[in-house]
């Protein structure tokens, strides 16, 4: 994946890249920051993955079957945003990617999710095999839901009180899909 500098609608500018050798530290610093800051996505404060994983995963995308799409301050080389495919080693599961997207707060509103998920979406396009992306969304998410929905993701499922937040209240997730194959 060759890297490229975009301009996000508020004039400011980001590398987008895929993950790399030696960026472990960065993306779990980004990792915690993203789950400290909202309660919209899967990981939490509590249960951080340990920079072991962080690297595995990066090894993984070498042998196809990992994906990682990282959007970095130019100016500071954090990790502000990411994309990123879980591939399923069975055979029967194996024409699909699992989407996960995060922003960091900062840099919301700025179209840098919707840059992501659109170079994300053509890549999988031309990883061969890949036919369908998959995603869950937790219900109240309405800005992932509607960028998801503009991307051509439909709605094919819902899971009721999937997610028990910290506090002890349950969170729906809405569960979508997007065909791109033939």
């Amino acid at each position: 994946m060759d890297s490229e500098s975009v301009t996000l609608k508020d004039g400011r500018a980001i590398h987008l890249r895929g993950s790399a050798r030696g960026d472990g530290p960065a993306v779990l610093a980004y990792i915690k920051a993203l789950g400290d800051s909202t309660d919209f996505i899967l990981t939490h404060a509590g249960d951080q993955p340990t920079i072991e994983a962080v690297d595995e995963r990066i090894e993984m995308i070498g042998d196809g079957k990992f994906y990682s799409l990282v959007a970095i301050d130019p100016g500071t080389g954090e990790v502000v945003g990411n994309a990123s495919y879980s591939f399923s080693p069975r055979v029967k599961l194996s024409h699909v990617g699992d989407l996960g997207i995060g922003v960091l707060p900062a840099w919301r509103g700025t179209g840098l999710g919707s840059i992501l998920l659109k170079r994300s979406i053509e890549d999988m396009r031309a990883k061969p095999g890949i036919v369908r992306l998959e995603l869950a969304v937790m219900e109240g998410n309405d800005l992932a839901f509607g960028m998801y929905e503009r991307a051509g993701f439909v709605v094919e499922g819902h899971k009721s009180r999937s997610m028990c937040q910290p506090d002890g209240s349950y969170s729906d997730e809405i569960l979508m899909a997007l065909w791109i194959g033939d």
